[in-house]
């Protein structure tokens, strides 16, 4: 059976999402549904416990509302930085005067796309139809012609008589179409539905560079593989951990079966339970009939991934590590265990020795999940991959960009790419490059390529000092990207005043110092609380 996809939509975006739902037609029964927030909740709720449907995809406000209260399958259609620098460069060339609506949270490279395009940008935020009204209302007030934003947004702007720009890519779209039949597919062969996925892509060759480093992480990768122990992977955010997991379990024996993945720092505790152990019809309110199975019993014969285990729960450790020594797992509201076979990979980007000695991690777990460890270089250290990492991201980014014109901007670059510590590692080399694809479009002189990334060459100099120390030292430092080194390199006592710094430096705003610092939003808010 095909799988069953239900769009929400009513706005502006629903053209985009029929035209593309045809192109799948042959893949899955997808259904457009003119509902959102409250009716778009009930009627989901209806179609998930009577069956007759499997994953959900939304976008914007309705998207993150649904995401909030539904225990369903749910993709958001997501946008980022590259996504609204291609959408206010359309807009400029339709008018000076643009400004930007966005959901919740405003993006970190508009500052700097604004002056490389001189684009004279005004920006506001939203969370409810209301805002949003009030938002573009504001920026017809302030002689803004042009008003990039989401379905919702585009609506409103153009009731008031102003262009209106959609912050949605279609490959964004087509992201959440693919995101949802592979969902509907890991359902159907009893993988988790949510926050993971049961299947796998990468082995060690997907590694970039030809470092020494890269060289021994591949060999042990494929050591890995070959002996069924559990593995520890550690390493910095950004440097690619989830890569790793899936090579390490493409050349094992398991590689035929489930490659299941959740990030624990991503769920609410309860969440995270019923992910982890399944549930029992009836175990709770909305339980789904029959009950479901949990990651461990999904992932029978294959390999369970959890990523940031150092924000597991106390109570969870225990419970998984007695499902690792007994090799049986109890469903939620169940009185019986259930026998599983599988092979658990884990990784963290905080070191667990020190949270075992913080009593933060329980130490039994520790040397249980360290049979392997593997411990992945940060890209400082292995500078010498940054050409060939950064030749591939520019190759890959989707834009009409001579190979000619990025050669000529690495020649100019690279020496300076290598210099800097990258404090987001691979991730942030991979976006500084996306960015700098988009900008090669207006820009014929690349020689002024340094002002495109004002806030990503600001010098950090060695010091002996302690990382918060060296930020109060550099009142130049007082940025996200220096904020970001530091918390990767600080002891656990000092992080707490990194957050609150971030928070300081954003106004607040949770989401932006969750994607500046590399962490999850739930750190944030434990740190923040001096948890």
């Amino acid at each position: 059976m095909k799988p069953r996809i239900v769009v929400f939509s009513i706005s502006a975006l629903a053209g985009t999402l029929r035209e593309i739902a045809r192109d799948y037609s042959g893949s899955a029964n997808i259904e457009l549904v003119p509902k959102a927030y409250e009716d778009a909740l009930a009627y989901a709720r209806h179609r998930y416990y009577t069956d007759t449907a499997d994953v959900f995809i939304a976008a914007g406000s309705n998207g993150a509302f649904l995401q909030n209260q539904l225990e369903a399958p749910l993709v958001i259609i997501r946008t980022d930085g590259f996504d609204v620098m291609q959408a206010l460069a359309s807009a400029r060339k339709a008018s000076a005067a643009v400004g930007l609506v966005s959901y919740e949270h405003s993006f970190d490279e508009l500052e700097q796309f604004a002056r490389a395009f001189d684009v004279p940008l005004s920006t506001r935020t939203y969370r409810t139809p209301e805002d949003a009204r009030r938002a573009v209302r504001e920026l017809a007030q302030l002689g803004v012609k042009v008003v990039v934003g989401s379905g919702l947004v585009t609506e409103i702007a153009q009731e008031m008589g102003m262009e209106a720009i959609l912050i949605y890519s279609r490959q964004g779209v087509v992201k959440a179409f693919e995101e949802a039949i592979r969902l509907a597919s890991a359902k159907a062969s009893g993988g988790v539905r949510r926050n993971s996925q049961a299947y796998t892509y990468h082995t060690e060759q997907d590694l970039i560079g030809n470092s020494r480093a890269v060289e021994k992480l591949r060999n042990t990768i494929r050591l890995c593989g070959s002996i069924d122990f559990s593995v520890l992977i550690q390493g910095e955010t950004g440097v690619g951990k989830e890569l790793v997991a899936q090579s390490i379990h493409s050349a094992s024996p398991r590689a035929g079966k489930p490659f299941v993945a959740i990030n624990c720092a991503s769920l609410t505790e309860s969440l995270l339970e019923s992910e982890l152990f399944g549930y029992e019809e009836g175990a709770f309110s909305g339980a789904v009939k029959g009950g479901r199975a949990g990651m461990f019993e999904s992932a029978q014969g294959g390999t369970v991934f959890l990523d940031e285990i150092g924000d597991m729960p106390l109570a969870f450790q225990t419970r998984l590590l007695r499902i690792l020594e007994d090799n049986t797992v109890r469903r939620i509201g169940s009185a019986s265990s259930r026998k599983v076979d599988f092979r658990l990979l884990a990784a963290s980007n905080v070191n667990l020795q020190q949270a075992v000695e913080e009593g933060r991690f329980r130490e039994d777990l520790y040397f249980r999940l360290n049979e392997m460890l593997i411990h992945i270089p940060p890209l400082r250290e292995r500078t010498e991959d940054i050409g060939e990492l950064a030749g591939y991201f520019l190759r890959t980014t989707p834009v009409r960009v001579s190979k000619s014109k990025f050669d000529e901007f690495l020649q100019l670059a690279l020496p300076v790419l290598q210099s800097l510590p990258w404090p987001g590692n691979i991730r942030q080399l991979k976006n500084v490059c996306r960015r700098a694809a988009v900008l090669m479009l207006q820009e014929s002189d690349l020689s002024s390529w340094r002002t495109w990334f004002p806030d990503l060459l600001v010098g950090v100099e060695n010091s002996t000092t302690s990382p918060l120390q060296h930020i109060n030292f550099l009142d130049s430092m007082s940025n996200m990207n220096a904020l970001a080194l530091a918390y990767s390199r600080a002891p656990m006592s000092e992080r707490t005043s990194i957050v609150r710094q971030a928070l300081n430096l954003v106004g607040g705003e949770v989401n932006k110092v969750a994607e500046g610092l590399g962490i999850s939003r739930s750190t944030v808010w434990r740190l923040n609380k001096g948890s």
